[in-house]
């Protein structure tokens, strides 16, 4: 990360007041414009005050079919926080986070982040932090070759915490699993106001733009057909789907419950376990529009046998060679 090295405090002091250099704030900003966002629209914004960098939630712009109670949302506002926690902690500084915090200048501050004291930073939290500019979504069918059981472990772990579970899926859940994305891929398919929305926010091939999803990432084939389905998309037979799905590493992230506080915790969870990924030379990208089916999260629950409420479907695998 040669272009990150100017931007790195030297001993003492930052700036004048202990605040951060228009340089640091560069930093931050980048690490998170890099997160990833329900269809790229990156719903946040960032302010800065001193050592405390403050991250907003961005309502508009709207997306009424495919995220109509903001989860998507705030599950991105969840991944820009985790990359604005390690890019303060790469600068030098212990980041101290607050959630919610009180006493924001505006209601829709969902965390701030201040570079409470100097501090080292640990070797995982580098490596994480260096595959930000890495991480990217891969939305085709993985290579056969299966993740090992110790890198599993590893996103396992970094998907964990006091408020997220996370679930692997097993070999007897593949055929239910099956079963559920297909049921979500043909009703979002056959849903017009929701294709129109989709049609909306994508890019046609080879246009470049800030925000939308390009035309040629859609996945076409496998799992990922089903993952976000459009009006054209081909619908797998389930027991080939099924047969994807074996090949793969799939987690579930749930949370105790479904308040906005439970989508800003998974999307910090995602993204960790997504920069893990990317640091053990993993591919990996979500899926949650399945997701937002009740009786779909409903079945999952019991399939699995698992408490909570399931936010987020992950894919982990290995990119096929370049034909």
């Amino acid at each position: 990360m040669d272009e990150f090295g100017a931007a790195h405090p030297s001993d003492g002091e930052p700036a004048e007041n202990g605040a951060w250099s228009p340089d640091e704030v560069a930093v931050l900003t980048e690490a998170m414009d890099q997160a990833p966002s329900v269809h790229n629209i990156q719903p946040w914004s960032l302010g800065v005050k001193e050592r405390t960098a403050t991250i907003y939630e961005q309502v508009g712009p709207e997306l009424s079919r495919h995220d109509p109670e903001g989860r998507d949302r705030r599950i991105s506002c969840g991944a820009a926080l985790t990359n604005l926690v390690l890019a303060v902690a790469d600068l030098g500084w212990e980041p101290q986070v607050r959630r919610d915090p009180e006493g924001a200048d505006r209601p829709e501050a969902v965390a701030a982040v201040t570079g409470h004291r100097r501090g080292e930073t640990g070797d995982s939290e580098s490596r994480r932090y260096e595959a930000i500019a890495r991480r990217a979504s891969y939305r085709q069918a993985f290579h056969d070759r299966a993740v090992p059981e110790d890198i599993r472990q590893r996103l396992l772990s970094a998907a964990t915490s006091s408020t997220v579970q996370a679930e692997w899926v097993g070999s007897a859940d593949v055929a239910a699993l099956a079963r559920l994305l297909i049921y979500a891929a043909s009703v979002h398919r056959g849903d017009r106001s929701y294709q129109r929305e989709l049609a909306m926010w994508t890019l046609e091939e080879g246009v470049p733009a800030e925000r939308g999803i390009p035309a040629e990432a859609l996945g076409s084939e496998g799992v990922p057909a089903v993952g976000l389905a459009t009006s054209e998309v081909r619908i797998p037979d389930e027991h080939k789907l099924a047969e994807r799905i074996a090949k793969e590493s799939i987690l579930v992230l749930t949370t105790p419950s479904d308040e906005p506080g439970d989508h800003l915790h998974v999307g910090e969870a995602m993204e960790l376990a997504w920069l893990e990924a990317v640091s053990q030379d993993t591919a990996a990208s979500v899926m949650t529009q399945p997701l937002r089916l009740s009786e779909v999260r409903t079945r999952l629950v019991e399939m699995l046998g698992i408490s909570g409420v399931p936010q987020v479907l992950m894919r982990f695998g290995y990119p096929r060679p370049a034909e």
